[in-house]
């Protein structure tokens, strides 16, 4: 899971380039939901991170104000700077516990699922995703399918795909990518993911995850609006409250869109 930083001395001139820009900061994102190790996190403390940062802005600039995900890269990118790996994996247990956690769950079914039968059948709907790419969970991490670092990992997977069917492949092949991003924005990661980083900064409270939680929701955001997908997020009020503590509803949801399907 450890972040390349030779994937940084990808142009953005072409769209290409952009998306393999977009891709990282979603590989970036996966890594850092993990326990946290130096190699998995020394992304931060490359030479190169400036230059990525410049270069990840370019991608959104024609659709949206970036000053607020320019604010937090550099925060999280000086955060890091002042915060040793060690304090990182205690502040990590903190938030996430030896369990599941009731106030910040990683798992996408423990976010407004009724009973074990949605749950069930969520999770087969996310294997389908990952099987129709021929991906499997990694057995060396063991994290279940639906864990918010796999989601991240297989909307990187998705991108860098697409950048290189669009190199290697023609436009047919890249529009698969397109859709199953389209699709799995619209019925999984766009979903809970908000609101997920939401409680997830709220226990965080500051620090390296509050900035982590804080960068999350500002990339889902114009990553939605940069697809155009619009899905009923959830809300607090859409989970049980024996998973997490009842707070006022933060403003999420949004109308929903016509479905992309997978070919």
């Amino acid at each position: 899971m450890a972040v390349d930083s030779d994937l940084f001395d990808q142009p953005v001139a072409s769209n290409v380039g952009n998306l393999l820009t977009r891709s990282i900061l979603y590989h970036i994102l996966s890594a850092c939901y993990l326990y946290p190790i130096e190699k998995n996190l020394s992304i931060f403390k490359s030479s190169d991170f400036e230059e990525y940062k410049k270069n990840l802005e370019l991608c959104y600039k024609e659709i949206d104000d970036v000053k607020e995900l320019r604010r937090c890269l550099d925060e999280i990118h000086h955060v890091y700077g002042n915060t040793s790996v060690e304090v990182l994996q205690r502040t990590y247990q903190r938030i996430v516990g030896h369990t599941i956690s009731k106030e910040c769950p990683l798992y996408e079914t423990q976010y407004g699922s009724a009973h074990i039968y949605q749950q069930t059948h969520e999770l087969a709907d996310i294997q389908g995703f990952y099987n129709a790419f021929g991906l499997e969970t990694s057995d060396v991490e063991k994290e279940r399918g639906d864990h918010v670092g796999v989601e991240l990992e297989f909307m990187h997977f998705l991108l860098y795909k697409q950048a290189y069917a669009q190199e290697n492949d023609g436009e047919e092949k890249a529009q698969i990518c397109v859709d199953a991003q389209k699709k799995f924005l619209k019925e999984h990661i766009g979903k809970w993911v908000p609101l997920f980083a939401i409680l997830f900064g709220r226990k965080a409270e500051e620090g390296f995850y509050h900035a982590l939680a804080a960068l999350t929701k500002e990339f889902m955001r114009l990553e939605m609006k940069l697809m155009d997908v619009k899905t009923e997020m959830f809300k607090e009020s859409d989970l049980n409250q024996d998973m997490v503590a009842g707070a006022p509803d933060e403003c999420l949801s949004c109308a929903s869109s016509e479905d992309s399907n997978l070919d």
